[in-house]
């Protein structure tokens, strides 16, 4: 890494140039993140990009992350020749050390990154945030789970046939048409990318003026055997799809004002998570009202203030 970035940084601010932050992990660097740097770039003289080292990566996305190593997106970056000046951002650093040492005149970020309140604090540090949207549609994390779960796919005989019967018999049972309202179409298209292979499963929001959908998804690292025979196993490794949601939104503080639409009425654990995240709206297509777990999360939802609504029942009135 340069070692006399930060001269450089001070040489820029003392010469009236102004000067930029752009953070990211930029890790199986996308289209997005190109644009993202390019409009950083335009919004200051001297740019400073700074990249997640190895170790924050797996600290915050996982033990498989990155898939780039530190010294190669560090090289790709500089190669880019769209920096003034590149640095590595460390674990350990303390919240906020590097932009109260680069004092930017502008920090650019995602809206994810930071709260309203955040943002007026860091204020105190910054001459201004500049808030832009995802300059792409899918993330890397995006990318790399549909790479890794269509090789993983083709170990487990039966699965993608019987999503697609589960996802026609919910067709059938709901009586769909493509007259239906959003996102109902888009739900049950989502359900043919599920690999819960007995009740495929999707949800959806509406988010920075896009629809959002994700779907059931079974950790195939598993053994064969355990998903085939669904064993104890099997159930703890199934992460549902409001749970694979949330996370395609990333860093949200609160999705008060976002209603979720989901194919099926959220479990205890997924109604949790969503209250805590305060969901006040939820609808749905199916429900099991006659189950334990159903009862229990309706009983969650109530306590919660959350209103759920049933779009099929809505819809055939």
């Amino acid at each position: 890494m340069d070692e006399n970035w930060l001269a450089n940084v001070k040489i820029a601010h003392k010469t009236g140039k102004s000067v930029g932050l752009v953070q990211g992990s930029w890790d199986l660097f996308h289209l997005g993140h190109l644009r993202y740097i390019m409009k950083a770039r335009a919004l200051c003289d001297f740019l400073v990009i700074a990249m997640d080292s190895d170790e924050k990566i797996r600290k915050r996305k996982g033990p498989t992350r990155p898939v780039i190593p530190e010294k190669e997106r560090y090289e790709f970056i500089k190669l880019l020749n769209i920096a003034d000046a590149v640095v590595i951002k460390q674990a350990n650093e303390p919240k906020w050390h590097l932009i109260k040492t680069v004092r930017p005149d502008v920090l650019v970020a995602i809206k994810e990154n930071y709260t309203d309140e955040q943002i007026e604090q860091l204020k105190k540090y910054c001459g201004d945030v500049a808030v832009l949207p995802r300059q792409a549609k899918t993330s890397t994390s995006d990318k790399i789970r549909q790479i890794t779960l269509n090789s993983r796919l083709r170990k487990v005989d039966g699965v993608e046939e019987k999503v697609a019967k589960a996802a026609a018999g919910m067709k059938k049972r709901i009586h769909y048409s493509k007259e239906m309202p959003e996102p109902i179409p888009g739900l049950l298209k989502e359900l043919r990318k599920s690999t819960d292979d007995v009740c495929p499963v999707a949800a959806a929001c509406w988010w920075n003026g896009q629809w959002v959908y994700a779907s059931n998804q079974i950790d195939f690292t598993i053994p064969e055997y355990d998903t085939t025979k669904r064993t104890e196993l099997f159930y703890d490794t199934v992460e549902h799809s409001e749970i694979n949601l949330l996370k395609k939104l990333g860093k949200v503080e609160t999705l008060e004002n976002t209603p979720i639409y989901i194919t099926l009425f959220p479990c205890g654990r997924c109604m949790k998570v969503l209250a805590n995240k305060g969901v006040k709206e939820i609808y749905y297509l199916e429900d099991h009202p006659e189950r334990n777990w159903s009862k229990r999360s309706h009983a969650l939802a109530e306590k919660k203030g959350i209103k759920t609504i049933c779009l099929v029942e809505e819809e055939n009135e």
